[in-house]
């Protein structure tokens, strides 16, 4: 059991090595975007966007939460690695039998179509087991804070889909089929690296089949009232993808999917802390795992406030130039989204402080309570105001759920969660510390002549 806190300089440079491998691999993932966008059209990035959502859910639906257990139980509880990488096993080869089945299922009953069709519906098949296996895998990585290498397999697969990508726009075969073939296979090489990197077979192995059960059940205890709240998070940024997809078409899919990403670029920052926090909080005591998350998350407000207005400013210029012309609709969705992305930011890292007390279930009741939100307001918003009464249903739902943790918050920690909202001389000193060290650290280099 891991109980190290760790100095906040060390903690500093963790999150800075995860944003950094933030911004690589989800700039990557932006680039890949922005070539579907010019190379497919707006149906295209849609048709693809409504196949990469729904392997997503598939994959989060069959992990059952084994991931975030992992992390947990590497951190807090008795298991040996190796235990929880056997059993995290079984539970992929049971995904991978139900994706099979399910696959021929759905073909026997509607036929080869679901989003895509013909020969692309069955790359349905490789697809989840390769995610839920990445999922597994990279969970091992962080629960053990190996954060250079998390963030080195996570540029790697990103970079691998948009060299793949790149060459089939260069030679004109860019289609919606060799794209998730490609998306696929850049999984594929991640999880190959990430089990090199974890070198299994050098693990204690001794012991595993004795405490095998015991862990599958608290591996899944545990991981299903995380994952439910995964799931449900998951649904409230991507249900509405659906919903325009019925309600207007596939191609206002692809101007939403052009505003989503670009307002959740802003997540660049949150995600960052929160993998980092995750682990730490967890071999944190109860009182100080509340006073790290509330400075955490006030710093993420300010530093994804001042983000979100500079994204609002450039966002007109960016569209026209990364995404063409076609796509400048999505420029008032992103907007509305915005104030909505900050939200969401900070509710996850007060969603990281009670998954590190045990206290899954309510961030999972937050998300849940947003989920019913955005489904309702989605439903009355979007025949109504199309592409643009989703992003209003989206923002109007995260602050809900921010709300929501605020509460919880307080009911766990016995502070205060309004706090995190309130940034003050504190705060802003420590910026203007760390602005005067990296400014000074610039001046102190030696000039070339």
């Amino acid at each position: 059991m891991q109980r190290e806190t760790g100095s906040p300089s060390r903690l500093l440079a963790h999150v800075n090595i995860v944003f950094f491998s933030q911004v690589a691999s989800y700039g990557l993932a932006f680039a890949l975007r922005a070539m579907l966008a010019q190379g497919l059209g707006e149906e295209g990035l849609g048709t693809y966007s409504l196949f990469y959502v729904s392997v997503l859910v598939a994959g989060g639906i069959l992990s059952l939460g084994v991931g975030w257990a992992n992390v947990y139980y590497l951190n807090k509880g008795p298991y040996q690695p190796s235990t929880l990488f056997f059993s995290s096993a079984l539970v992929w080869a049971l995904g991978v039998g139900l994706v099979v089945v399910g696959a021929l299922t759905h073909y026997w009953l509607r036929g080869a179509g679901a989003f895509v069709g013909g020969k692309a519906y069955w790359l349905y098949v490789p697809a989840v087991p390769t995610v839920v296996a990445y999922l597994f895998l990279t969970s091992f990585l962080q629960g053990q804070r190996r954060f250079g290498a998390l963030a080195g397999v996570a540029v790697s697969q990103g970079l691998a889909a948009v060299t793949a990508s790149a060459a089939l726009w260069a030679i004109d075969e860019l289609t919606v089929g060799r794209i998730l073939g490609a998306w696929i296979a850049s999984f594929a090489m991640a999880d190959v690296v990430t089990l090199f990197l974890l070198a299994p077979h050098r693990w204690r192995w001794e012991g595993v089949v004795g405490a095998l059960l015991f862990a599958l059940k608290d591996q899944i205890r545990y991981g299903v009232q995380s994952q439910l709240g995964n799931l449900a998070q998951f649904l409230n940024y991507r249900l509405d993808h659906y919903l325009v997809a019925a309600f207007v078409s596939k191609g206002a899919v692809g101007q939403y999917t052009v505003a989503v990403g670009l307002s959740e670029s802003l997540w660049w920052i949150s995600s960052a802390v929160v993998v980092v926090l995750s682990p730490r909080l967890s071999g944190m005591k109860r009182e100080e795992a509340g006073e790290l998350a509330l400075a955490a998350g006030r710093n993420v407000l300010m530093v994804m406030g001042v983000a979100a207005l500079g994204l609002a400013f450039l966002s007109p210029w960016a569209i026209r130039l990364l995404f063409g012309r076609e796509f400048l609709n999505a420029h008032r969705p992103l907007i509305i989204l915005l104030p909505g992305g900050v939200a969401a930011g900070v509710s996850m890292v007060l969603g990281s402080y009670l998954f590190s007390q045990g206290r899954a279930i309510l961030n999972t009741v937050s998300i849940c309570i947003a989920l019913v939100a955005t489904i309702i307001l989605d439903l009355l918003l979007i025949p109504w105001l199309e592409v643009e009464g989703a992003a209003l249903s989206s923002t109007l739902a995260y602050v809900l759920g921010l709300m929501c943790n605020i509460v919880w918050y307080r009911v766990v920690s016995g502070r205060p969660g309004w706090h995190i909202l309130a940034v003050g001389r504190r705060d802003l000193r420590l910026y203007r510390d760390l602005w005067r060290a990296i400014w000074g650290r610039f001046l102190a280099q030696p000039q070339e002549e």
